[in-house]
């Protein structure tokens, strides 16, 4: 049976039409910026906002009547709505919790304009891609597998041109039969010279070392911030300094990416399983370290090591945030101080034995983190919150951040659950 999995691709698009796609970009942003005025003026009135039951209602009036959103394609419209009523709902959340702030009015000068499709709305081949009221645009880079599910379609714009996003459901990448045991993998920054670093260290002794990008383009991006600051705010010249140091971000970014699909691709063939440790990411970046962290995107390395484990059937197991890895021996248990930064070796006062201070955690990781042993690949069977069975009532399951719901017992050796 082939396991279906939800999965990405990204292109970029071309050819005499993309005159139609900006128009239909200018007409979802002023659709936010009306709903959004009205949901700030009945907010000062009523205390209340405009959400999605009563936007959608309202469509209709300013799609007929508003000479600026003639031809605008009504599911662009109401995706447009659903975009601000989340965006909302997240500014709204009790207690003082909000993970975003309040929605902001979308400028043209920003040049960030997005719409969306229904996957089904939209026909794909080879090289070009066929979307509604616009027609057949030439798409550079995308490939979608030959009978994938489409389930949905983002046309954004970037600096550099239009782009267009389809998440579909199509089989997973076959991988090969793992050649080596199940690793631990302590992922943390630790300095080699000057020009790499290592961002990760394997129990078997190997260490992943990552380029210092940032490091390497803060010159020329110091330099064109100067010239920027010397030109006048709102000219063209401004405007063309402002647009180089985006292609410098973005040149960084994309290699940065690049260079940790290779590596999290070569780990899941090689080995059999990976045990990391939960780290606290938004505690690292609080740190004196926090610009050499955001530029190794720790986060986004174990994200990508996480998706294609399941999509591998590779073993995934995870140790607890709050236990202890470094200064512990992975031979004899015995548990040292804490240690400095500074410390590269220290030794064991149990068994005698010198360890290198990241390869030794490495192994305590692959020790104590606990998991499913042999998981099915991804999209094998889909997780949904329902209820559970709690002191003989049926009530509702609450998740405890991707594990089994906090109100049922689990046994990790039987995997069954208990009341």
């Amino acid at each position: 049976m082939t396991t279906l999995v939800m999965q990405a691709a990204k292109g970029r698009l071309y050819g005499s039409g993309l005159a139609h796609v900006a128009r239909i970009g200018g007409q979802c942003r002023a659709v936010w910026n009306l709903f959004l005025a009205e949901s700030v003026a009945r907010y000062q009135a009523e205390r209340k906002f405009v959400f999605y039951a009563e936007m959608s209602a309202r469509l209709s009036k300013p799609l007929k009547e508003d000479p600026r959103l003639a031809g605008l394609p009504r599911r662009c419209a109401q995706m447009t709505v659903q975009r601000l009523d989340r965006a909302l709902r997240d500014c709204a959340r009790s207690k003082g919790k909000s993970r975003r702030g309040f929605p902001n009015f979308k400028r043209y000068a920003d040049r960030r304009d997005a719409f969306s499709f229904v996957g089904r709305e939209i026909r794909v081949a080879e090289g070009r891609v066929r979307l509604p009221k616009i027609g057949w645009l030439r798409v550079r880079g995308l490939r979608v597998p030959e009978g994938a599910d489409l389930k949905q379609v983002a046309v954004t714009q970037e600096p550099h041109g239009w782009h267009l996003s389809i998440q579909f459901e199509a089989a997973a990448k076959a991988y090969a039969a793992p050649r080596c045991a199940p690793i631990g993998l302590d992922a943390g920054i630790r300095k080699r010279d000057e020009n790499d670093r290592a961002i990760a260290t394997l129990s078997d002794g190997r260490k992943i070392v990552a380029p210092q990008w940032v490091e390497k383009a803060e010159a020329r991006l110091r330099r064109l911030n100067r010239i920027r600051d010397r030109r006048r705010k709102g000219s063209v010249n401004r405007k063309r300094i402002v647009a180089r140091i985006g292609k410098v971000h973005r040149d960084v970014r994309n290699a940065r990416l690049n260079f940790l699909h290779k590596q999290t691709t070569k780990l899941v063939r090689r080995y059999a399983g990976i045990a990391v440790e939960d780290l606290s990411l938004k505690g690292l970046v609080r740190t004196r370290l926090a610009k050499s962290f955001a530029s190794a995107a720790l986060g986004e390395m174990l994200r990508q090591l996480a998706y294609k484990a399941a999509w591998a059937g590779r073993e995934w197991r995870v140790m607890p945030r709050f236990e202890r890895s470094t200064g512990v021996c992975p031979d004899c248990g015995w548990i040292g101080p804490r240690l400095l930064l500074s410390v590269e070796t220290w030794r064991c006062e149990g068994c005698g034995i010198e360890h290198e201070r990241d390869v030794a955690a490495a192994r305590v990781i692959d020790l104590r983190a606990v998991g499913v042993a042999n998981p099915e690949p991804a999209g094998g069977t889909r997780r949904k919150r329902g209820f559970a069975v709690c002191g003989g009532v049926r009530v509702s399951a609450r998740a405890s951040h991707g594990g089994p719901p906090s109100n049922v017992a689990f046994d990790v050796q039987t995997r069954t659950r208990t009341r």
